[in-house]
Parts: C-alpha cells; structure tokens; sequence
C-alpha cells in the first residue's frame, strides 16, 4: 500500500517531536514541585530571573489539591528562579540538577512557604524576611519623624541599627558559603531602591570582593559573574580614586603653611567683574563647586547643589567656579544662580586645579565656618546631609 505525502509529512512531524523531546530528557533537568492549599483554579507560574530579565517559562492552573510539578534543562550554571501565584513570588536558587519541593498556603504564599532540597532558596527565604522587616522598619521610622515623633537624630541612629541588623544577618550567610546563590542574593539586595550593601564602603567591598573572587572561579560561565566582577572593579576604583584625593588634601593641609584658610583662598572675577573672595564667606559652611557651565551634567549637578543650598538658606553658601572656556555663555548661566559664580579665565591651565587636586569636573569640597577643608564630595555622597554635619 502506497503512503501519500501528507501522511509522510505527518511521521515525520511526530518523529521530529519525539527526538527534541528525547533530546530534552537527556539533558540534565531540574524538577520544582509541591502543594499550594486552597488554590482551587488558581495559576501558578515558573519563571527565570536572569541578569538582564525574567520570563515566565512554564505555568499551571491548579486543582483543589494544589499540586504542581516543573521540570525544565539546567542551563549550565546556578541561577535564580521564581514561583509567582496572584502577584505574590517566591525566590528559588537552582544550583544543579537538584528537586526542591515548596509547600504553602495560597493566601500568604510568599511569606509562609516551606523550602526542601535546597540549601541556598532555604537561606534567601531569611535573605527575604529580613530585607522585608528593614524595609517596614524603615517605613515606620519615617513616619514617626515626619510626625515629629522622634528627632533627626533619633531617626538617623534607628535607621543605621536596622541596616546593622540586616548587614549582620546577611553577613554571617554570604560568609558562610561564598559560591552560594544566597550569598550572591543578599549582597543585591534593596530598600527604597538603594543597596543595603554600600559598595563604596570600605567594610562593604569585602564582602562583594569575597563573593566575586569565588564566582570566578567556581561559575566562569555564568553572567552573573562577569557583572558582579565588573561591578566590584569598579567600585574597588571609586574607593581608591576617593582614598588617593583624600590623602592629596591630608597632605597638603600638613604642610607648612602659616595659615591654611589663607593659602586655600580663591578670589575671582564674577560676572560684574567684580572680584570676590571665599575668604569674605567665612562664618558660613560654604559649599565650594568646580564645574563648567557647558557640559552635559552641569544642569543636574546643579539641581543638586539647589538643593542643599535652599534647605540650609541662610546658613550655607555655594561658591562656585567656573572654568568654561566662552565668557559669554558662562554669563548667561550664571545670571540665573543664587549664589557666587565667578571664572577663572585661565581654564585647564590653572593653578587651582593643582592645588585643590581637581582631577575632573564637577569637583565640590564643603568648607567649615573656620575656612577649613573638612569634605571632597563623592558621587555616592547626599550633599544635604554632609553640609547638615557641619551646621
């Protein structure tokens, strides 16, 4: 009996199926399964979180008896996944080709969830809690100080025992097992959208530098560790570049000059012409700014030296030189700032650029009452909160 060519299409569709599928089956698989109670008809989806995105890649509608079971091919290299049920999530590290079998409630899925056979999506359900409690922490404080409940100073000692807490907890998992998932998870963890891990503290490094030192080693073929290796380069750079002015300042300031205040003048021309002296703003805490009018982040920086200077109206000033090459176009953005702008017409060749070790622009230092150096502002650092120290 003769086959038509549609039935020879159709074997051959069913046996392309059958191969992908056997194909799949002998790669190494990773299997997510467990019960959700109370979730009659409710959908439960399985998705990656990788570095640059998450996807959902497998979902299932529930019965009345909750249970659920993935499997999906390990990708080569432990990464992260999740479980998402009504807009609740669960975080779970896939290292290998292990089970891991979670059981909930559908009403508190991500809270009151059970992990087994893994260590690392055990340890980052902690990670979780804990980031969770200082970011309600965190919420209740600010409140208490908007009321006028408790002080500033109150607010700001409350706020830094949270992160402690947090840091301490997290500190003695990544310490534990820096080639974990859970290690790599608390290190990048946020509240308010700012790392509870300060990368550009000195104590902080350490513990990125660990981690990352062990991801290259032990996952060369992972993403993550390329970022994460990259991302602590840099930061170790940031923390060197700040350490080597710091000691530049220290160094001059320890020289044998008769009078500091004196020696770290600037008198220049505004845009009247008329010379004005730092030295005539002593008695204030005074905001001193290196820039040029004509660059791409002149109008952000100086968003943010308004700020400061409007908080503190009347107990700041912002001295402001201007290296801008164009004297007319210096002009017209100065005339619309509050504050001392003058120039230096002498530009890059400057003698200031030596002496207050100006190695890019924008550059700010806040100056004391006295007329002494007391702060090169970082970029990590809230200018606001540093002029409030000296105040």
């Amino acid at each position: 009996m003769k086959t038509s060519l549609l039935s020879k299409i159709t074997i051959l569709a069913i046996a392309s199926l059958v191969l992908l599928a056997s194909c799949k089956d002998k790669k190494p698989q990773f299997t997510i399964e467990g019960k959700i109670s109370n979730a009659d008809t409710t959908i439960l989806y399985l998705e990656k979180r990788s570095l640059t995105e998450t996807t959902i890649i497998d979902s299932v509608k529930l019965d009345k008896d909750g249970n659920f079971k993935f499997t999906e091919v390990n990708v080569g290299y432990p990464e992260f996944y999740l479980l998402k049920l009504n807009g609740q999530t669960v975080n779970l590290a896939v290292d290998s080709i292990e089970t891991i079998t979670v059981n909930a409630p559908k009403e508190t899925f991500a809270m009151d969830y059970t992990v087994e056979g893994s260590n690392s999506s055990a340890k980052i359900k902690d990670i979780v809690l804990a980031q969770n409690k200082l970011s309600q922490t965190f919420s209740e404080l600010k409140k208490k100080f908007e009321s006028k409940e408790i002080s500033q100073d109150e607010y700001i000692a409350a706020v830094q025992n949270g992160v402690n807490e947090y840091k301490t907890k997290a500190k003695d998992l990544i310490y534990s097992d820096y080639k974990s998932l859970a290690a790599y998870f608390a290190l990048f963890q946020k509240v308010d959208n700012y790392l509870i891990f300060d990368p550009y503290n000195k104590k902080d490094i350490a513990a990125f530098q660990a981690v990352a030192t062990v991801w290259d080693t032990q996952y060369p073929a992972s993403p993550r560790t390329a970022n994460l290796k990259n991302f602590t380069l840099s930061a170790l750079s940031e923390i060197r570049k700040a350490a080597s002015q710091e000691e530049a300042i220290n160094r001059i300031a320890a020289s044998e000059v008769t009078d500091h205040s004196t020696y770290y003048d600037i008198t220049l021309p505004d845009m009247h012409n008329k010379k004005i002296s730092m030295s005539s703003l002593r008695g204030k805490v005074v905001i001193l700014d290196f820039t040029a009018y004509q660059t791409d982040f002149s109008p952000a920086h100086n968003i943010l030296i308004n700020k400061a200077y409007e908080k503190h109206k009347g107990n700041v000033e912002v001295y402001q030189v201007s290296f801008d090459t164009d004297l007319h176009a210096w002009q017209n953005s100065a005339v619309n700032l509050p504050w001392v702008c003058v120039r230096e017409d002498k530009s890059l060749a400057s003698d200031l650029l030596t002496k207050y070790n100006v190695q890019g622009f924008p550059t700010t230092f806040i100056i004391n009452k006295k007329g002494e150096i007391v702060k090169r502002v970082l970029s990590t650092d809230d200018l606001s909160s540093e002029v409030q120290k000296l105040l």
